[in-house]
């Protein structure tokens, strides 16, 4: 059964739409941290929370965190990244 949640193909699109709205090069992008949590419902599991960092020219997953406790910081969290252009 598919998940009711973000991924982290979703976190990566808006991960990379954010560098590009600031102007950020794709070489600079290394090194950069983003986060999505979200509380859900209709399953064993009250949150998920998911990260991924840029290496080099991939974006990899950091976190998959599936808990039976809710979070309060829902939604997007940049955690580390270059400054704008």
């Amino acid at each position: 059964m598919p998940c009711e949640h973000n991924g982290p193909p979703e976190l990566i699109e808006m991960a990379e739409r954010w560098l590009r709205e600031r102007n950020i090069a794709e070489a600079e992008w290394a090194g950069s941290i983003f986060r999505w949590s979200e509380n859900v419902t209709g399953g064993m599991w009250a949150s998920v929370t998911i990260e991924v960092e840029r290496r080099g020219s991939d974006w990899i997953v950091t976190r998959l965190d599936r808990s039976k406790e809710r979070v309060d910081d829902e939604g997007f969290a940049v955690l580390t990244a270059p400054p704008a252009a």
